[in-house]
C-alpha cells in the first residue's frame, strides 16, 4: 500500500500506524509507472514472473498468542490482494494456515476507457474519472474506497461510533468491545439493503485494477530445516529453544505471466460510427450514396435556379421549348 498520507485525507488520525520506509513516487493508478526500467519507484515492482521474482513473506506467531475463543477454529493469517491506492478490504481475504507455505499466483485485470468517453456523463458511461468524484476520507477514488466510506458513515449513524479499522473523521469515536455486536449488525443491514449502496452512488473507477489469484499450499517442515541449520552451522541450542512453541508460515506472491491483456471501455456508436452505419444502411436498402445526396441537392437548388433564369418560370424545365422547335 502507498504512503497513508497519499491515500487518506486524515491519516494522522490513526494511532499506532506503521510508517512506510519509502514515500510513494513514480506510480499512479491511471498512468502506472512513469519510468519503465527504474527500481527506485515505490510501490516496489518486479520485472520477471514466477516464484523467483515474487514477494516472499515469513509470518511468525507464538503459541501463547493464539486465542481459541476468537480464532473460531480458523487459525492462521489473513491476507488480501489489492492495488496500492485502494484501502484493504478484509472481506475478500484468503487464509494462510499455521506451519504451511502458500503460493499465490496473481493475474492482473486492467480496465481503462477511451478518451471519447470523457464527454459522456458518469451515469451514462457507468464509471468515474479520478477528478470527477471526491471522497471525504480518501485522496484517490476507487469503488472499494467509496464503499468503505459509505459503510463508515452508515455505522456511525447506526451505532454512534465506528470500528478502529474503518476510515473515519477525527470527530468519530471508536467503538469498544461492548459495541462489536452493533458493528456486525450494522454491516449486515448495510449489505442486505441494496438501497444503502445505491444511495452512495459508488460507480467503478474508469481505470480499475483487480487481481485474480490462484492459491496452492503445502505443509512447511520449518522445524526440521531449523534443526538442520543448527547442526551444520553449530548454532547454540538456546536460540532454538524458543521455537518449540512457535508457528511459522510463509506466503509467496508472484505474477503468473509476463504480460496480461488490458480491457478498454469505448462507445459502441459514436458520431463517426453513427453516420457510417446510417450511410451503409441507406446504401443497402435504397442504393443511396454520397453522390446521390449531392445530386439531390444539385437538382433541388442549383439546377432549378439556373433553369428558371434561362427559360423563365413557365418553361423552367426546358421541355416545352424543345417541343416547339
Amino acid at each position: 500500500m502507498i504512503d497513508p498520507n497519499h491515500l487518506q485525507t486524515n491519516a494522522e488520525n490513526y494511532q499506532n500506524r506503521s510508517e512506510p520506509e519509502a514515500k510513494s513516487k513514480g506510480w499512479s493508478l491511471t498512468g502506472g509507472y512513469v519510468n519503465e526500467d527504474t527500481t527506485d519507484d515505490f510501490p516496489r515492482r518486479t520485472f520477471i514472473s514466477g516464484v523467483f521474482g515474487g514477494l516472499s513473506v515469513s509470518l511468525f506467531t507464538n503459541h501463547s498468542h493464539i486465542d481459541r475463543f476468537c480464532s473460531d477454529d480458523n487459525e492462521g493469517f489473513q491476507v488480501t490482494i489489492h492495488h496500492p491506492a485502494e484501502f484493504p478490504n478484509m472481506n475478500t481475504n484468503f487464509r494462510v494456515p499455521l506451519d504451511q507455505t502458500v503460493l499465490v499466483a496473481i493475474k492482473p485485470t486492467l480496465i481503462t476507457v477511451s478518451e471519447e468517453l470523457i464527454n459522456y456523463k458518469p451515469e451514462y458511461r457507468k464509471c468515474y474519472f479520478s477528478n470527477e468524484r471526491n471522497l471525504t476520507y480518501f485522496l484517490s477514488y476507487s469503488q472499494q474506497n467509496c464503499l468503505d466510506e459509505c459503510l463508515t458513515n452508515y455505522t456511525m449513524q447506526y451505532c454512534g461510533c465506528v470500528a478502529f479499522y474503518m476510515p473515519k473523521s477525527k470527530s468519530f469515536p471508536i467503538c469498544g468491545l461492548r459495541r462489536i455486536d452493533c458493528i456486525e449488525r450494522s454491516k449486515n443491514d448495510y449489505l442486505l439493503d441494496s438501497s444503502n449502496t445505491t444511495d452512495c452512488n459508488c460507480l467503478p473507477s474508469c481505470t480499475s485494477l483487480k487481481y485474480e489469484v490462484e492459491i496452492s499450499q503445502s505443509n512447511w517442515a520449518w522445524r526440521e530445516s531449523f534443526m538442520l541449520r543448527k547442526t551444520l552451522e553449530n548454532i547454540s541450542s538456546d536460540i532454538f529453544s524458543s521455537f518449540e512453541k512457535s508457528h511459522y508460515s510463509k506466503v509467496i506472491v508472484y505474477f503468473k505471466d509476463m504480460q496480461f491483456l488490458a480491457l478498454e471501455r469505448h462507445a459502441i456508436y459514436g458520431t463517426i460510427e453513427f453516420f457510417s452505419n446510417a450511410g451503409g444502411l441507406l446504401g443497402l436498402f435504397i442504393g443511396f450514396s454520397l453522390t446521390c445526396a449531392i445530386e439531390i441537392v444539385y437538382f433541388l437548388t442549383l439546377r432549378l435556379v439556373c433553369n428558371i433564369k434561362k427559360f423563365g418560370r413557365k418553361f423552367w424545365s426546358g421541355q416545352e421549348v424543345s417541343n416547339q422547335k
